[in-house]
């Protein structure tokens, strides 16, 4: 298929700039104006060709064609993108004795425009000419969509300290979104911020340890508007339907309504509460900065569900309620002795989520959101083993009738009246089964020079995570040419297995037939997901200057680095924790110079 399948071919031709004026009428004030375009083209070309296959016995006997390969196709996309964003910034500094004040105010706007053009031509008669003009008439489609969005926003910002002791910062910024009707198109959202220098007061001043020591506290408002371009707007999708004419079958245009609109849709927004410490001691050798935070979101943008037979799309709206409780610290040493100069740093964060009041819920595949569950919980069955034998199966609660010996059991929770039916059903049975996003998030780094030699190395990890395996990982025979993954490989369910053996597997039998069941969402597949990589390390030279001064040269250094050196975590061997498709971690090594003339 490498050889003989085709090429992918992809362009991308990209131009942007920024350009920028600055004018002071006085020392103290300044206006400045700036532009930043971006023109982006885009060019797609996928050519597939048909792959005969032969008898193994008889190389001349022809057999078929591979799957996915069994015609000659083309497609080919166009993609612009374009977009402008234009800044006006006024700025005034100005000191009094020992108050000292800066106020700015400012407006930005921002347009983006994209267009796409497709086409696909089907069961091309030559597999040499990747050209859509050879393509058969009758088997040709072509697609296209535009869209554009913009924003703009007026915001101001004033600050004031005392003697570089007491300070105070105000934020006012005033938000419209083209996403948002008109008359919810709109937001505002105000910050303020204070600290206190304690450090810099006369009573520390004997306090030869500590350097500065600062406390600190803020409250704000943020908006989001992430979303789809046009979520208030009965949008009418457009398509071809095939309709009897008499006896004929004839192709006509359709038009539907496909996502339900809300009308009043507007910001969402995050209310944020924070107290801050940052503590320095012996004359800057260590450094600590903390914090502790709550989040408040309102007005949550969320794709609630609706019933399957109002046929519209799951519409975007603003219905709920999240609440985050987070902190996180930094501490390190840094320190020169003699030739040798180190600094040693690590950082540890964690934050919880809660849902309160929301308006429905939100599937997401394996995640839920719904009102007392974490953002983006785990939500499915609760296992409990592998089934061992037939008269187990008969005697337990299944999912469907498909169930045999070697397929996953599961725990009989609930039913219609509240009590365990003997029935297995996705509208009974399914629980919250834990959060997904990561917990206790560590990092370190050590960076040391000596006498021209630089050495770094960097770590970082997750304390606690649920983590799931994905069926890349743990499904047989995804494609029909697919690889089965080692882990499975001596350790699942078969008949071909002693009793004993069955007894000590991890992993449900090979079987098409229980695929809906043994992979539906479940514990089974959580596992713990915390890790620790050594994620960076390099060590260099850089030459003398008085070596260098003979050839005119300012500086050479030669390195070398290692990306991503080993992990350890309880994924299998050689996948990638932090990848949500668990992908391969590459580890990476790289030798390189640097000259500067």
């Amino acid at each position: 298929m490498l050889n003989y399948g085709g090429n992918d071919d992809y362009w991308v031709n990209n131009i942007n700039g920024r350009f920028g004026l600055t004018f002071k009428p006085t020392k103290n004030l300044s206006l400045t104006a700036r532009v930043a375009p971006n023109l982006k083209s885009v060019k797609y070309k996928t050519f597939r060709k048909q792959i005969e296959y032969y008898s193994a016995d008889d190389p001349t006997q022809f057999e078929g064609f591979i799957s996915g390969f069994n015609a000659t196709n083309l497609s080919e996309r166009r993609v612009d993108n374009y977009n402008l964003t234009k800044q006006f910034l006024v700025d005034y500094k100005n000191s009094f004795k020992e108050h000292n004040v800066n106020a700015m105010i400012g407006y930005e706007d921002f347009y983006a425009f994209n267009e796409s053009v497709g086409a696909i031509g089907r069961n091309f008669e030559l597999n040499s000419y990747p050209y859509l003009d050879l393509a058969p008439v009758d088997f040709i489609t072509a697609t296209g969509y535009a869209n554009e969005n913009s924003y703009r926003s007026f915001f101001g910002r004033a600050t004031y300290d005392y003697k570089s002791k007491y300070f105070i910062q105000g934020n006012l910024r005033l938000d419209g979104s083209s996403r948002f009707h008109e008359d919810y198109r709109w937001g505002s959202f105000p910050s303020v911020s204070a600290g206190w220098a304690i450090s810099e007061e006369s009573f520390m001043q004997n306090l030869s340890s500590i350097s500065f020591l600062k406390i600190r506290g803020s409250w704000g408002n943020m908006g989001n508007e992430r979303i789809g371009n046009y979520p208030y707007q009965s949008n009418i999708n457009f398509s071809n339907g095939l309709f009897y004419q008499g006896n004929e079958v004839v192709s006509a245009t359709t038009a539907a309504q496909v996502d339900y609109a809300i009308h009043d849709i507007s910001w969402e927004t995050t209310e944020t509460f924070d107290i801050g410490l940052d503590l320095q001691l012996f004359k800057n050798k260590f450094t600590l900065n903390a914090d502790y935070y709550k989040k408040n979101t309102k007005g949550m943008l969320l794709d609630l569900e609706i019933p399957d037979y109002i046929g519209f799309s799951n519409p975007t709206q603003n219905a709920g309620e999240m609440y985050t409780n987070g902190w996180d610290f930094n501490i390190s040493w840094k320190e020169t002795v003699n030739d040798l100069s180190y600094t040693i740093s690590l950082n540890l964060s964690d934050s919880k989520t809660k849902m309160g009041n929301l308006s429905g819920i939100v599937f997401d595949g394996a995640n839920i959101i719904r009102e007392g569950s974490e953002f983006n919980e785990w939500y499915g069955y609760k296992s409990n083993g592998i089934f061992q034998t037939q008269e187990e199966v008969d005697n337990s609660a299944v999912l469907n009738s498909s169930v045999q010996p070697g397929d996953i059991k599961y725990q009989d929770i609930s039913g219609p009246d509240g009590e365990p039916d003997g029935i297995i059903s996705p509208d009974y049975d399914r629980v919250l089964l834990g959060g997904s996003l990561p917990r206790y998030l560590y990092g370190g780094s050590i960076d040391l020079n000596y006498k021209g030699f630089d050495f770094s190395l960097a770590v970082q990890g997750v304390g606690m995570q649920n983590s799931y395996l994905n069926s890349n990982l743990t499904k047989p025979f995804v494609t029909q040419w697919g690889n089965v993954s080692k882990i499975i490989d001596g350790n699942y369910w078969s008949h071909y297995n002693t009793p004993e053996q069955n007894l000590k597997v991890r992993y449900p039998r090979l079987s098409y037939t229980s695929e809906s069941a043994n992979y539906s969402t479940s514990d089974f597949w959580l596992i713990n997901g915390a890790y620790f990589r050594l994620k960076n390390i390099v060590l260099g030279y850089t030459f003398p200057e008085t070596t260098l001064s003979q050839v005119k040269l300012k500086n050479i250094r030669v390195y070398g680095s290692v990306n991503d050196l080993f992990t350890i975590s309880h994924f299998p061997k050689g996948w990638d924790p932090e990848s949500a498709y668990n992908s391969l971690i590459n580890t990476t090594i790289n030798l390189g110079i640097s000259v500067k003339f």
